[in-house]
């Protein structure tokens, strides 16, 4: 697939991204109004949401304790404690069960749900309404999938998966900003990030995009290891996860021949608490990752300066292992002297540049699965990236013991 083709996906995309986030922003003051009520009285923000809605919903309360100084839960269990749960009840009612315990000190619900038909957000919404907790329930389409008793549904007017999750996180990093002391009003931080987005360079980013996809097909289809770190933490560790999960589930599905790819991520809590304990240096961590690696493999590295010392050890690390790097970033030179391949995002805070770094990870799925296709479907490269993967999201038939 040549670079052009690249470069259109890339430019249609971020468009339509940048058409959601200003329908959702047309509702953003009542949202905004809404977590003010619920911050003012010193209550907690509780958050659900399933596979990258997970993240979007970390990465919003992440926020709001960070930059608004709000108390949050974010209720989102561990993988022992769903998988335990699973097996110990329905994993339908896993998140209102988590809720009821505390509810009475809740003031805001934040429910993620493209579909908006997830059984444990309806059960969620529905233990909210009994006890008449407000919902912020961002759902694509058009937002008659739910009617929560108090608060309101923020409907992405798209049922794309991908473009609604960046929609989704876009407009809750924008409406959790204006909480901030000092910020400014929503309207104008929007206009900034909604320029930040147009200026994204679509003939970089569909070189970039190329590379990458031709780098991730290969590493796929190869059995070699995918790498997705971010060794600073932060958002940016957040959508990392995002990042993995596109890869892992979302860019071979029902491609046939293909087996799961080999993704490895950011460390997990229980790897970093020991990191810390041991070694209180975020490189450590990143470098003991890539100790692993081998020639062949591909590492992403996100970060906030491409400069910074723990980016550099971690582009040094993945070079010495003969991997193929790739580096988004933000701030720091746009080359990277190691050899990575580096893409340069827009100057944006540290949580929206999540924000673009997800809907790159979007890209970038939507792309590997149309290389991996090529050949076996009768649709065009350009046709296979554009296809929303939300049908497809049926990850096995096997039946229920």
């Amino acid at each position: 697939m040549t670079t052009l083709l690249y470069e259109d996906f890339a430019h249609a995309y971020v468009t339509e991204v940048g058409d959601a986030v200003r329908r959702m922003l047309t509702r953003g003051a009542e949202a905004v109004d809404l977590l003010a009520k619920a911050t003012a009285g010193g209550g907690e923000i509780r958050a659900f949401g399933n596979g990258g809605s997970s993240a979007i919903v970390r990465s919003a309360l992440l926020q709001l304790h960070a930059q608004a100084g709000v108390p949050v839960n974010d209720a989102m269990m561990s993988p022992a404690t769903l998988a335990y749960s699973a097996q110990q009840d329905d994993y339908r009612t896993a998140f209102a069960r988590s809720l009821a315990r505390d509810i009475d000190r809740v003031d805001l619900v934040v429910v993620a749900s493209v579909s908006g038909r997830s059984a444990n957000i309806l059960e969620t919404a529905r233990l909210c309404a009994h006890h008449r907790v407000p919902v912020l329930a961002l759902v694509g389409g058009d937002g008659t999938q739910m009617e929560p008793a108090d608060g309101m549904v923020w409907a992405t007017g798209t049922t794309d998966q991908q473009i609604s999750e960046d929609a989704m996180l876009t407009v809750l990093t924008l409406a959790a900003t204006a909480l901030s002391a000092g910020t400014e009003p929503l309207p104008a931080r929007a206009e900034q990030h909604l320029h930040a987005l147009a200026a994204v360079d679509a003939e970089l980013l569909g070189s970039f995009l190329r590379e990458a996809t031709e780098a991730a097909r290969d590493a796929i289809r190869n059995r070699r290891r995918i790498y997705v770190l971010c060794p600073d933490g932060g958002p940016l560790a957040l959508v990392g996860e995002h990042f993995a999960h596109n890869l892992r589930w979302d860019a071979p599905l029902g491609v046939d021949g293909v087996q799961p790819p080999l993704v490895v991520c950011d460390p997990s809590l229980a790897d970093m608490s020991a990191i810390y304990n041991d070694h209180p240096d975020p490189a450590h961590g990143v470098r003991h990752q890539l100790s692993s690696a081998s020639p062949g493999d591909v590492v992403f590295l996100l970060a906030y300066d491409s400069a910074g010392r723990t980016t550099r050890e971690a582009v040094n690390a993945a070079t010495v292992a003969g991997t193929r790097p790739f580096l988004l970033h933000r701030d720091g030179p746009g080359r990277s002297g190691a050899g990575a391949r580096g893409f340069r995002l827009p100057r944006v805070d540290d949580f929206a540049l999540a924000a673009l770094v997800q809907s790159l990870a979007h890209l970038l799925c939507r792309t590997t699965r149309a290389a991996l296709t090529a050949g076996q479907a009768a649709l065009s490269p350009d046709d296979l990236m554009a296809r929303d993967l939300a049908p497809l999201r049926e990850l096995s038939d096997t039946p229920s013991l």
